[in-house]
């Protein structure tokens, strides 16, 4: 998908105020317990469709900076994920007025890298500029309920790709009611998961990954055409239960997407961007099954399962250039 020009107003580049990169924002708008986990910076509003973040990407994580091959030598296409994720949730509080106490559901979350990172300055951790533009999809009475963003990725005036969230938001007592409704009974907290997942965990060299803990899936094996898997998460992981939850994130997903691309597709190749749908909530309680396809040599099709239905469905791109 080629970039465009700018989603951002004609007018709203030439007004952008500076931004720091000196202090993490309220971890509370961008869903963490940890200020460890918060990689937004600073944030500003262009015009009432327009906005600006800044983002520091460690130069070290026990999670975003646990990789092998070529994800090691460049920011974290999971890290960028995280941060766009952490943008777009700081808009909707601080320009959208969605309140804190909201349920916030992806519907598609897509990522296109559009070329090389440039080396961090002088040793210092990189730093991300992310510009927003928002559609907000649904109003009703007033409130966002839906909304679509697009966010241009940039560091030290280099374009580093886009990244679009399509978001659903609910008040907290309509949401558990739906929720309710349609698993038959309360969802599960991630607090509930065992310690150490079931099944025969991927060795974390198949996946690009030093540390066992970050490997997300298990009872890996080969069938025709490609791979499957069933998604695995110590219910202890920092980054993925940061909070408790009561489902796998879209986060989650994304990281086994990722894992099972590469099992794939070689640990060789490099992550070029992801195209995802979420279609419904993939439970605590019940496991959900992974399948990847190598479709293209530029492509793999994963897909999630839960109790024979498709939960959700990501394409990962890969690169043997660098």
């Amino acid at each position: 998908m080629p970039l465009p020009q700018s989603a951002l107003a004609p007018n709203a580049a030439t007004t952008a105020p500076a931004l720091s990169y000196r202090h993490t924002i309220d971890r509370g708008d961008v869903h963490r317990w940890a200020v460890s986990e918060v990689f937004l910076t600073d944030y500003a509003d262009l015009t009432s469709d327009n906005y600006l973040a800044a983002a520091q990407l460690p130069p070290a994580h026990h999670y975003f900076g646990d990789h092998t091959g070529p994800a090691a030598d460049a920011p974290d296409s999971m890290l960028l994920l995280e941060c766009c994720r952490q943008a777009a949730t700081c808009v909707a509080h601080r320009g959208l007025g969605v309140t804190r106490d909201s349920a916030f559901h992806v519907t598609d979350w897509t990522l296109e890298l559009t070329g090389p990172t440039p080396p961090p300055v002088h040793g210092r951790p990189r730093e991300l500029d992310i510009r927003a533009a928002v559609t907000r999809s649904r109003v009703r009475s007033g409130t966002v309920r839906a909304a679509r963003y697009v966010l241009e990725l940039s560091h030290g005036g280099e374009t580093l790709g886009r990244c679009d969230i399509s978001a659903r938001y609910s008040p907290a007592e309509e949401a558990e009611i739906v929720r309710r409704h349609h698993r038959k009974s309360t969802p599960p907290q991630s607090s509930s998961l065992p310690a150490v997942p079931p099944g025969a965990p991927v060795p974390p060299v198949e996946v690009a990954r030093r540390d066992p803990a970050n490997v997300a899936l298990a009872d890996a094996r080969r069938v025709a055409g490609g791979v499957a898997a069933v998604v695995a998460v110590p219910s202890g992981h920092r980054t993925h239960f940061d909070h408790p939850q009561d489902h796998y994130t879209a986060m989650i997903l994304m990281e086994a997407a990722r894992q099972a691309a590469l099992l794939a597709a070689g640990t060789g190749v490099r992550i070029t961007g992801y195209h995802s749908a979420f279609a419904r909530f993939a439970e605590l309680d019940a496991p959900v099954r992974v399948s990847a396809v190598r479709r293209r040599c530029d492509e793999v099709a994963v897909r999630f399962r839960q109790d024979g239905v498709v939960v959700s469905e990501i394409t990962v791109g890969v690169s043997e250039d660098f």
